[in-house]
C-alpha cells in the first residue's frame, strides 16, 4: 500500500481540467490520477533523464498504480482567482488564474491500494522528491 501527501508550500493549487479553458474558471479538483501519473512521467524525463521508452521499473510502477481506484484525504479548500490583461501583437486579453486556496501545512493525500517491490517505492520515492509542481506551474 503506498500513500502520497502533496502539499502546496503558496497555498494555493491550480489545475485546469482536461477539455477545458484556463479561462472558463474551473478547477480540477481533486487531482484526477491521471494527472498525478503524467506528473509522474513528466518528472522522469525532465529531472531523472528518461528517454524513450521509459525505464521499465518505471513502467510497472505507473502501471500498478493505474490499475488501482485511488482513495483521496482532501483538506479544506476555498476558490479563489485573479485577473490580469496580457498584451498581443493586435489586442489586450483579459486572463483569469483561476486556483484553490489551502492551508500550506495541510495535503492532500492519495492511497494506492496495491504492492510495490522496494525498487519501485524507490522510483516513486525519487520521482516525488524532485516533482516540482502538480497541476499548473503556478502550484508549486
Amino acid at each position: 500500500m503506498s500513500t502520497i501527501a502533496f502539499r502546496f508550500p503558496g497555498g494555493r493549487y491550480h489545475a485546469t481540467p482536461w477539455g477545458r479553458h484556463v479561462n472558463e474558471g474551473a478547477v480540477e479538483w481533486p487531482p484526477s490520477p491521471r494527472r498525478i501519473l503524467r506528473a509522474l512521467l513528466a518528472t522522469g524525463f525532465s529531472k531523472l533523464g528518461w528517454n524513450t521508452p521509459i525505464p521499465e521499473e518505471a513502467h510497472r510502477l505507473i502501471r500498478k498504480l493505474a490499475e488501482v481506484d485511488a482513495a483521496y484525504y482532501l483538506p479544506p479548500t476555498q476558490g479563489g482567482h485573479t485577473r490580469h490583461y496580457m498584451q498581443n501583437k493586435t489586442k489586450t486579453a483579459k486572463v483569469f488564474d483561476t486556483f484553490l486556496t489551502l492551508n500550506p501545512d495541510e495535503a492532500i493525500l492519495v492511497h494506492y491500494p496495491c504492492e510495490l517491490s522496494r525498487d519501485e517505492q524507490d522510483l516513486l520515492a525519487r520521482l516525488l522528491a524532485n516533482m516540482s509542481y502538480l497541476g499548473r506551474a503556478e502550484s508549486w
